[in-house]
Protein backbone atom coordinates (compact mmCIF):
# COMPACT_ATOMS: atom_id res chain seq x y z
CA UNK A 1 0.00 0.00 0.00
CA UNK A 2 1.38 3.42 -1.01
CA UNK A 3 1.41 5.88 1.87
CA UNK A 4 -0.39 9.16 1.24
CA UNK A 5 1.45 12.14 2.69
CA UNK A 6 -0.16 15.37 3.89
CA UNK A 7 1.55 18.53 2.63
CA UNK A 8 0.80 22.21 2.96
CA UNK A 9 1.99 25.59 1.64
CA UNK A 10 1.48 28.58 3.94
CA UNK A 11 0.27 30.69 0.97
CA UNK A 12 -1.04 30.05 -2.55
CA UNK A 13 1.67 29.06 -5.05
CA UNK A 14 1.99 30.75 -8.44
CA UNK A 15 1.56 28.21 -11.21
CA UNK A 16 0.19 25.46 -8.97
CA UNK A 17 -2.53 24.62 -11.49
CA UNK A 18 0.08 23.94 -14.18
CA UNK A 19 2.01 21.36 -12.17
CA UNK A 20 1.48 17.63 -12.75
CA UNK A 21 -0.93 16.46 -10.09
CA UNK A 22 1.23 15.38 -7.11
CA UNK A 23 0.37 12.16 -5.34
CA UNK A 24 0.46 13.89 -1.97
CA UNK A 25 -2.57 15.55 -0.45
CA UNK A 26 -2.00 19.34 -0.42
CA UNK A 27 -3.60 22.19 1.50
CA UNK A 28 -2.90 25.92 1.52
CA UNK A 29 -2.77 28.50 4.31
CA UNK A 30 -1.25 28.69 7.76
CA UNK A 31 -1.63 25.24 9.34
CA UNK A 32 -3.91 25.12 12.36
CA UNK A 33 -3.17 22.99 15.41
CA UNK A 34 -4.92 19.93 13.99
CA UNK A 35 -3.20 20.16 10.60
CA UNK A 36 0.17 20.60 12.32
CA UNK A 37 -0.20 17.20 13.95
CA UNK A 38 -0.40 15.37 10.63
CA UNK A 39 1.78 17.38 8.24
CA UNK A 40 4.60 15.54 6.47
CA UNK A 41 5.77 18.34 4.18
CA UNK A 42 5.55 22.14 4.48
CA UNK A 43 6.42 25.05 2.15
CA UNK A 44 6.94 28.18 4.21
CA UNK A 45 7.87 31.86 3.90
CA UNK A 46 9.38 34.47 6.27
CA UNK A 47 5.87 35.40 7.42
CA UNK A 48 5.62 31.96 9.03
CA UNK A 49 8.94 31.37 10.79
CA UNK A 50 9.77 27.93 12.13
CA UNK A 51 11.55 27.99 15.46
CA UNK A 52 12.23 24.95 17.61
CA UNK A 53 8.92 25.13 19.48
CA UNK A 54 6.94 25.37 16.25
CA UNK A 55 8.84 22.45 14.72
CA UNK A 56 8.33 20.34 17.82
CA UNK A 57 4.57 20.91 17.47
CA UNK A 58 4.67 19.06 14.13
CA UNK A 59 5.50 15.45 15.12
CA UNK A 60 5.03 13.98 11.62
CA UNK A 61 6.93 16.65 9.66
CA UNK A 62 9.69 15.19 7.47
CA UNK A 63 10.65 18.08 5.18
CA UNK A 64 10.24 21.82 4.96
CA UNK A 65 11.05 24.00 1.97
CA UNK A 66 11.63 27.72 2.03
CA UNK A 67 9.79 29.46 -0.81
CA UNK A 68 12.92 31.28 -1.88
CA UNK A 69 16.65 31.10 -1.30
CA UNK A 70 16.76 32.49 2.27
CA UNK A 71 16.09 30.17 5.20
CA UNK A 72 17.30 32.25 8.15
CA UNK A 73 13.77 32.13 9.61
CA UNK A 74 13.95 28.34 9.94
CA UNK A 75 15.80 26.85 12.91
CA UNK A 76 18.00 24.46 10.93
CA UNK A 77 19.70 23.04 14.02
CA UNK A 78 16.36 22.19 15.61
CA UNK A 79 15.13 20.67 12.37
CA UNK A 80 18.21 18.46 12.17
CA UNK A 81 17.71 17.34 15.77
CA UNK A 82 14.13 16.39 14.94
CA UNK A 83 14.92 14.54 11.71
CA UNK A 84 13.44 17.21 9.43
CA UNK A 85 15.10 18.03 6.12
CA UNK A 86 15.37 21.78 5.36
CA UNK A 87 15.40 22.79 1.68
CA UNK A 88 15.16 25.97 -0.38
CA UNK A 89 14.96 27.15 -4.01
CA UNK A 90 18.30 28.84 -4.76
CA UNK A 91 18.48 28.37 -8.53
CA UNK A 92 14.99 29.70 -9.18
CA UNK A 93 15.67 33.21 -7.87
CA UNK A 94 18.97 34.00 -9.59
CA UNK A 95 17.92 35.87 -12.72
CA UNK A 96 15.12 37.98 -11.26
CA UNK A 97 17.11 39.07 -8.20
CA UNK A 98 20.18 39.95 -10.26
CA UNK A 99 18.04 41.88 -12.74
CA UNK A 100 16.51 43.91 -9.88
CA UNK A 101 20.03 44.72 -8.68
CA UNK A 102 20.96 46.00 -12.14
CA UNK A 103 17.73 48.00 -12.33
CA UNK A 104 18.45 49.70 -9.01
CA UNK A 105 22.03 50.56 -9.97
CA UNK A 106 20.86 52.16 -13.22
CA UNK A 107 17.99 54.02 -11.53
CA UNK A 108 20.38 55.50 -8.97
CA UNK A 109 22.99 56.30 -11.61
CA UNK A 110 20.53 58.37 -13.65
CA UNK A 111 18.55 59.89 -10.72
CA UNK A 112 15.30 58.37 -11.98
CA UNK A 113 13.37 58.64 -8.72
CA UNK A 114 14.46 62.17 -7.67
CA UNK A 115 13.63 63.43 -11.16
CA UNK A 116 10.20 61.77 -11.01
CA UNK A 117 9.48 63.31 -7.60
CA UNK A 118 10.63 66.75 -8.70
CA UNK A 119 8.61 66.63 -11.93
CA UNK A 120 5.43 65.83 -10.02
CA UNK A 121 5.97 68.29 -7.20
CA UNK A 122 6.88 71.25 -9.40
CA UNK A 123 4.39 70.76 -12.21
CA UNK A 124 1.78 73.50 -12.68
CA UNK A 125 -0.90 73.05 -15.30
CA UNK A 126 -0.39 75.37 -18.23
CA UNK A 127 3.12 76.40 -17.08
CA UNK A 128 6.57 75.23 -18.08
CA UNK A 129 7.92 72.67 -15.61
CA UNK A 130 11.14 74.15 -14.16
CA UNK A 131 12.76 70.74 -13.77
CA UNK A 132 13.38 70.67 -17.52
CA UNK A 133 15.65 73.69 -17.15
CA UNK A 134 17.66 72.37 -14.20
CA UNK A 135 17.75 68.56 -13.91
CA UNK A 136 20.42 67.13 -11.63
CA UNK A 137 23.56 65.98 -13.42
CA UNK A 138 24.17 62.22 -13.50
CA UNK A 139 27.00 60.00 -14.78
CA UNK A 140 27.77 57.66 -17.64
CA UNK A 141 28.26 53.98 -16.88
CA UNK A 142 31.87 53.84 -17.98
CA UNK A 143 34.22 54.56 -15.10
CA UNK A 144 31.64 53.68 -12.46
CA UNK A 145 32.63 51.00 -9.94
CA UNK A 146 30.15 48.55 -8.39
CA UNK A 147 31.10 46.54 -5.30
CA UNK A 148 29.23 43.32 -4.55
CA UNK A 149 29.12 42.28 -0.90
CA UNK A 150 28.56 38.55 -1.28
CA UNK A 151 29.27 36.57 -4.41
CA UNK A 152 27.07 33.54 -4.71
CA UNK A 153 24.78 32.58 -7.58
CA UNK A 154 23.00 35.94 -7.69
CA UNK A 155 26.21 37.91 -7.25
CA UNK A 156 27.92 36.18 -10.16
CA UNK A 157 24.91 36.71 -12.41
CA UNK A 158 24.69 40.40 -11.46
CA UNK A 159 28.42 40.79 -12.09
CA UNK A 160 27.93 39.40 -15.60
CA UNK A 161 25.12 41.87 -16.30
CA UNK A 162 27.04 44.83 -14.89
CA UNK A 163 30.19 44.06 -16.85
CA UNK A 164 28.17 43.56 -20.02
CA UNK A 165 26.91 47.15 -19.96
CA UNK A 166 30.26 48.64 -18.94
CA UNK A 167 30.57 48.83 -15.15
CA UNK A 168 33.78 47.89 -13.36
CA UNK A 169 32.94 45.22 -10.78
CA UNK A 170 34.58 44.29 -7.48
CA UNK A 171 33.40 41.64 -5.06
CA UNK A 172 34.14 40.34 -1.60
CA UNK A 173 33.23 37.06 0.05
CA UNK A 174 34.41 35.12 3.13
CA UNK A 175 35.99 32.29 1.13
CA UNK A 176 38.38 34.46 -0.86
CA UNK A 177 38.63 34.96 -4.62
CA UNK A 178 36.86 32.80 -7.15
CA UNK A 179 39.50 31.12 -9.33
CA UNK A 180 39.64 32.85 -12.69
CA UNK A 181 37.26 35.63 -11.61
CA UNK A 182 39.05 38.94 -11.14
CA UNK A 183 37.85 41.78 -8.95
CA UNK A 184 38.12 40.20 -5.51
CA UNK A 185 39.03 42.56 -2.68
CA UNK A 186 38.50 42.98 1.05
CA UNK A 187 35.30 44.54 2.35
CA UNK A 188 37.24 47.63 3.43
CA UNK A 189 38.84 47.93 0.01
CA UNK A 190 35.49 47.50 -1.73
CA UNK A 191 33.78 50.15 0.38
CA UNK A 192 36.54 52.67 -0.25
CA UNK A 193 36.41 52.55 -4.06
CA UNK A 194 32.83 51.66 -4.99
CA UNK A 195 30.34 54.11 -6.45
CA UNK A 196 27.56 51.57 -5.88
CA UNK A 197 27.63 48.96 -3.11
CA UNK A 198 25.23 46.05 -3.53
CA UNK A 199 24.57 43.90 -0.47
CA UNK A 200 23.64 40.35 -1.44
CA UNK A 201 24.90 38.16 1.37
CA UNK A 202 22.74 35.67 3.31
CA UNK A 203 21.67 36.67 6.81
CA UNK A 204 23.64 34.96 9.57
CA UNK A 205 25.10 36.03 12.92
CA UNK A 206 28.25 37.14 11.10
CA UNK A 207 26.41 39.23 8.50
CA UNK A 208 23.83 40.90 10.76
CA UNK A 209 24.62 44.64 10.61
CA UNK A 210 27.60 43.85 8.37
CA UNK A 211 27.00 47.29 6.88
CA UNK A 212 26.88 49.53 9.92
CA UNK A 213 28.38 52.82 11.08
CA UNK A 214 31.98 51.68 10.68
CA UNK A 215 31.41 50.35 7.18
CA UNK A 216 29.41 53.36 6.03
CA UNK A 217 32.12 55.69 7.30
CA UNK A 218 34.51 54.09 4.81
CA UNK A 219 32.30 54.82 1.80
CA UNK A 220 32.77 57.70 -0.61
CA UNK A 221 30.28 60.55 0.04
CA UNK A 222 29.08 60.11 -3.55
CA UNK A 223 28.42 56.37 -3.09
CA UNK A 224 25.02 54.67 -3.12
CA UNK A 225 24.02 51.59 -1.12
CA UNK A 226 21.72 48.89 -2.49
CA UNK A 227 20.32 46.03 -0.40
CA UNK A 228 18.68 43.09 -2.19
CA UNK A 229 19.57 40.43 0.39
CA UNK A 230 18.08 40.58 3.91
CA UNK A 231 17.14 43.75 5.76
CA UNK A 232 19.17 43.17 8.95
CA UNK A 233 22.41 42.84 6.95
CA UNK A 234 22.30 46.66 6.99
CA UNK A 235 22.04 48.61 10.24
CA UNK A 236 19.07 50.76 9.28
CA UNK A 237 19.64 53.40 11.96
CA UNK A 238 23.25 53.77 10.82
CA UNK A 239 22.14 54.03 7.21
CA UNK A 240 19.68 56.81 8.03
CA UNK A 241 22.41 58.68 9.89
CA UNK A 242 24.79 58.27 6.96
CA UNK A 243 22.22 59.57 4.48
CA UNK A 244 21.24 62.52 6.65
CA UNK A 245 24.87 63.36 7.39
CA UNK A 246 26.06 63.12 3.79
CA UNK A 247 28.34 60.14 4.40
CA UNK A 248 26.73 58.51 1.37
CA UNK A 249 24.58 60.02 -1.35
CA UNK A 250 21.68 57.64 -1.91
CA UNK A 251 20.25 54.17 -1.33
CA UNK A 252 17.94 51.62 -2.93
CA UNK A 253 16.32 49.08 -0.61
CA UNK A 254 14.24 46.05 -1.52
CA UNK A 255 14.46 44.71 2.05
CA UNK A 256 14.28 46.39 5.44
CA UNK A 257 15.49 45.64 8.94
CA UNK A 258 11.99 45.73 10.46
CA UNK A 259 10.07 44.60 7.40
CA UNK A 260 7.18 45.01 6.68
CA UNK A 261 7.43 48.19 8.77
CA UNK A 262 9.25 51.00 6.96
CA UNK A 263 11.04 53.90 8.63
CA UNK A 264 9.31 57.24 8.21
CA UNK A 265 12.74 58.84 7.85
CA UNK A 266 13.58 56.65 4.87
CA UNK A 267 10.19 57.36 3.33
CA UNK A 268 10.86 61.10 3.51
CA UNK A 269 14.15 60.90 1.57
CA UNK A 270 13.79 61.47 -2.18
CA UNK A 271 17.26 60.02 -2.76
CA UNK A 272 16.15 56.61 -1.45
CA UNK A 273 14.40 54.06 -3.65
CA UNK A 274 11.97 51.92 -1.64
CA UNK A 275 10.86 48.57 -3.05
CA UNK A 276 8.48 46.08 -1.31
CA UNK A 277 10.74 42.97 -1.31
CA UNK A 278 10.08 42.15 -4.96
CA UNK A 279 13.41 40.60 -5.93
CA UNK A 280 11.70 37.38 -7.01
CA UNK A 281 8.32 38.81 -7.96
CA UNK A 282 8.13 37.87 -11.61
CA UNK A 283 5.78 35.27 -13.08
CA UNK A 284 8.62 33.21 -14.47
CA UNK A 285 10.60 33.14 -11.23
CA UNK A 286 7.61 32.35 -9.03
CA UNK A 287 6.63 29.52 -11.37
CA UNK A 288 10.13 28.07 -11.01
CA UNK A 289 10.06 28.58 -7.23
CA UNK A 290 6.78 26.66 -7.06
CA UNK A 291 8.16 23.83 -9.17
CA UNK A 292 11.34 23.61 -7.10
CA UNK A 293 9.67 23.90 -3.69
CA UNK A 294 7.07 21.24 -4.50
CA UNK A 295 9.82 19.08 -5.99
CA UNK A 296 11.88 19.46 -2.83
CA UNK A 297 8.96 18.17 -0.76
CA UNK A 298 7.95 15.27 -2.97
CA UNK A 299 11.52 14.05 -3.48
CA UNK A 300 12.29 14.19 0.25
CA UNK A 301 9.17 12.19 1.06
CA UNK A 302 10.60 9.52 -1.23
CA UNK A 303 13.92 9.64 0.58
CA UNK A 304 15.88 11.93 -1.77
CA UNK A 305 17.40 15.20 -0.54
CA UNK A 306 17.16 17.96 -3.17
CA UNK A 307 18.27 21.57 -2.58
CA UNK A 308 18.95 20.62 1.03
CA UNK A 309 20.82 22.77 3.55
CA UNK A 310 21.15 20.15 6.31
CA UNK A 311 21.52 16.91 4.35
CA UNK A 312 24.60 15.67 6.29
CA UNK A 313 22.64 15.96 9.56
CA UNK A 314 19.36 14.59 8.16
CA UNK A 315 18.03 11.49 9.82
CA UNK A 316 14.73 10.90 8.07
CA UNK A 317 11.78 10.30 10.31
CA UNK A 318 10.06 6.91 9.81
Amino acid sequence: MVQEYACQAVAPLVGWEQLPAPQEKWAFGIPDSEQSQHLHGLITKPEYPLGREQLESMPALMVVSSYGTGYDYIDVEAASDLGILVTHTPEAVVDATAELGLTMVLALLRHVVPHTVAMRQQNREGEANPVFASPSMAHDIHGQKVGLVGYGRVGKRLADLLRLVGFEVFYTRPHGPVPGDGGFTSLDGLLAVSDFIVVMTPLSPSTRHLIGREALAQCKPTASLINISRGPCVDEAALIEALLGGQIAAAALDVFEYEPRISQELMAMPQVILSPHVGTTTWETRMRMTQDAVGNITEALRGHAVNAVNEPEWRRRP
